[in-house]
């Protein structure tokens, strides 16, 4: 936290008639942003949203997974803006914000070798399972426009195509300079404005050089014309429980992974589009001397099946190719101004945790903000786990990216550490299922203390054995990094861990070497509740009986889930049945 003498952060002796126009002003009209700012509004709050653009407009972070979903439910239930709740599945989405969006139902993970064919047993699948929900691929133009428009709604100010030139604080309030207008007067001013943050600069908050370990860049895209991958091999060669083309889809190299994200992936599609990026450790990968797409075919065209996949595809906007992506602040909070999402660091797009985060961060700002505009307080001290919990989240992040890339560089180290990354996943999302319902049935925000003070941590249990092999897992990643140790070896102990450990719910099969598929089929879902009831340690029991349990009975809620929409989807499916509720082809 800033330190007690006065520095360049600390604000200036009030002038007179200072007094503030908006209680808050957020910088950036992304989903952050104007998340962010409809729920201080709907509470209250007098919110101006400044943003250099407009929209509609492209953005990254269109996948989600199942644990950004439960907190963006929080978030809306929390403070009281339903209409969040519609981000959070797939059928939601499309019949109220967007028939533009794709649907998720697995991450997959297909691994590949220089001029070689794709070996049909080193995959990988997390299927998301469909006791709980269906998850979305945002087509971002969308979603942030209508998000912005809620925010609207509830009484949120927005100026759009306004640069932010510079913000003067003092005791009183933050001074706002802001394009050719008059200068804004607010309490205290969130920046949501990503990399190229007005804060950030002001007061000179990156760290050169970022502490994050983890090298990588980007080049990006949408395309049209590409083929679901499934239709670009033999039929039935991988036997996976959920196609890949109607999930995340991760190509995985020594060196890097690349993002295909279809909106076009289901029967009521309207979007032609599909997603697009190659993510590169520029140390293995250095950046050549032609353009992006140029880069990409030639990149493609060493892999034997990647490249057919993309054969007839064509981009539909210009290719955006980027240096490192990592950045990281040495301060978030300060006095009457808080840096808050990719505003305030960011690592890399692998495992969607953006939104995540993002999520995270506004449940936790939100009530502090609120109850420092109510009291007419600002003091750093209010918001210290704020910053406590972008860091810990931005390290969590940096260390569990850095040791994918590390594993990605042998098959073995990463078939051992998929199945840390999906143990992980698992009981996060077990955390945010008890919390969720608890907090329904009470609302009473004493009930989410355990899940704020396991959340800097990646939302991991805070049970011992499940920290430890967590830890030890790093170690090992870390040493095939540094050449100390061999990358088999590694993997080899790793699995020896899932073995040993009795909170691991065996019904997933993570121990097991030769299961690429951790799906929750409903028998599974049965298994191991009754597991959790007679055989797991009793804190990893309970856990894992109330995240399912607990959350399982708000599943057939109506004001939770529409299940009307999905029979619609299902039903969409069907050959002749489904024929009128699917999208006319073109004549």
């Amino acid at each position: 936290m800033a330190p007690s003498r006065r520095t360049t952060t600390e604000p200036r002796p009030a002038s007179s008639g200072d007094r503030p126009q908006y209680d808050v002003a957020v910088l950036g009209s992304g989903l952050a942003g104007s998340t962010l700012a409809a729920c201080l509004a709907k509470n209250g709050a007098k919110v101006l949203i400044l943003d250099a653009g407009s929209h509609p407009r492209f953005a990254i972070g269109e996948s989600t997974i199942p644990y950004t979903s439960m907190m963006m439910r929080l978030v809306s239930e929390r403070y009281g803006v339903p209409e969040i709740k519609w981000l959070t599945t797939f059928e939601a989405t499309q019949a109220k914000i967007s028939t533009n969006c794709g649907v998720k139902r697995n991450f997959g993970f297909l691994y590949h070798r220089e001029n070689a064919k794709q070996n049909p047993l080193e995959t990988s699948e997390f299927p998301i399972p469909k006791i709980t929900h269906t998850e979305n691929h945002f087509f971002r133009q969308d979603t942030d426009a209508w998000m912005l428009g809620v925010a609207v709604k509830y009484g949120a100010h927005v100026r759009q195509q306004t640069r932010v030139d510079d913000v003067e604080i003092d005791d009183e309030g933050v001074t706002v300079l802001a394009g050719s207008g008059d200068p804004v007067r607010v309490k205290f001013v969130v920046d949501a404005s990503g990399h190229r943050s007005p804060i950030a600069r002001k007061f000179d908050l990156r760290e050169e050089p970022s502490r994050l370990r983890h090298h990588s860049r980007s080049l990006f895209t949408h395309m049209v014309g590409v083929k679901p991958y499934e239709g670009t091999v033999p039929k039935g060669v991988h036997n996976n429980p959920s196609p890949w083309s109607e999930g995340t889809l991760h190509h995985l190299f020594d060196g890097g992974w690349m993002w295909v994200i279809p909106f076009d992936n289901h029967p009521r599609a309207t979007n032609p589009l599909c997603s697009v990026g190659l993510n590169l450790d520029p140390r293995k990968h250095p950046r050549p001397d032609c353009s992006p797409e140029e880069e990409f075919r030639r990149f493609i065209a060493k892999y034997p099946d990647i490249e057919p996949q993309f054969r007839e595809a064509r981009a539909v906007r210009d290719w955006v190719s980027t240096g490192r992506l990592q950045y990281s602040s040495k301060q978030t909070v300060g006095y009457r101004w808080c840096l808050t999402s990719h505003a305030a660091g960011f690592v890399d797009a692998l495992f969607s945790r953006g939104l995540s985060n993002t999520m995270e961060i506004i449940h936790a700002l939100g009530w502090r903000l609120l109850d420092a505009i109510k009291d007419d307080d600002f003091s750093v001290e209010r918001f210290a786990y704020v910053q406590e919990l972008e860091q810990g989240l931005l390290d969590f992040n940096d260390d569990l990216v850095a040791n994918a890339y590390t594993s990605f560089g042998d098959w073995h180290l990463w078939n051992a550490w998929f199945r840390i990354w999906s143990l992980g996943q698992i009981l996060a999302t077990f955390e945010i299922n008890r919390a969720y319902a608890r907090f329904l049935d009470s609302h009473d925000p004493s009930v989410l203390a355990r899940l704020e003070r396991q959340a800097p941590d990646g939302a991991i249990p805070d049970y011992a054995p499940a920290r430890e092999l967590l830890k030890r897992v790093s170690e090992l990643t870390r040493s095939v990094h540094a050449g100390d140790l061999p990358a088999r070896a590694a993997a080899h102990e790793m699995m020896e861990m899932l073995r040993a450990a009795d909170f691991v719910p065996p019904a997933f099969g993570l121990a097991d070497p030769d299961n690429h598929w951790t799906d929750a089929s409903t028998m599974k879902i049965v298994d191991t509740l009754k597991w959790a009831k007679r055989n797991a340690p009793v804190e990893i029991g309970e856990l894992v009986h109330e995240g399912l349990t607990l959350f399982i009975r708000k599943r057939f809620d109506r004001e939770e889930f529409d299940l009307a929409e999905e029979l619609k989807h299902i039903v969409a499916r069907w050959p002749v049945i489904g024929k009128p509720l699917r999208v006319p082809l073109p004549k």
